[in-house]
């Protein structure tokens, strides 16, 4: 799977349109849009670009987020909860 999504690629909010004619028009948007790739989770959002304390307050809430659900107990016990609180540090917010 191509981690890139092209403009004439179908949208992968499940709109049916092509990306060009759908999200990739931000000002569209009014509900956040995920998918999943090989590289991660995905989100299109309305609003422009957060800036790095934005991003960064993001994050921690998500890391929280991961702590109290069933895959941090998960992760704890299958990994330990020092390699646990490593991989946490993969949970992030990013710009796309």
């Amino acid at each position: 799977m191509k981690n890139k999504i092209g403009r004439n690629d179908p949208c992968p909010c499940g709109s049916g349109k092509k990306f060009k004619n759908c999200c990739i028009s931000k000002s569209e948007i009014t509900q956040p849009h995920t998918w999943m790739a090989d590289d991660g989770m995905h989100v299109i959002a309305p609003g422009g670009l957060s800036s790095p304390d934005e991003l960064e307050k993001m994050t921690k809430k998500y890391q929280k987020t991961i702590r109290n659900s069933p895959i941090w107990d998960e992760m704890v016990q299958q990994y330990g909860k020092e390699k646990a609180e490593e991989l946490l540090k993969e949970f992030q917010v990013k710009p796309g």
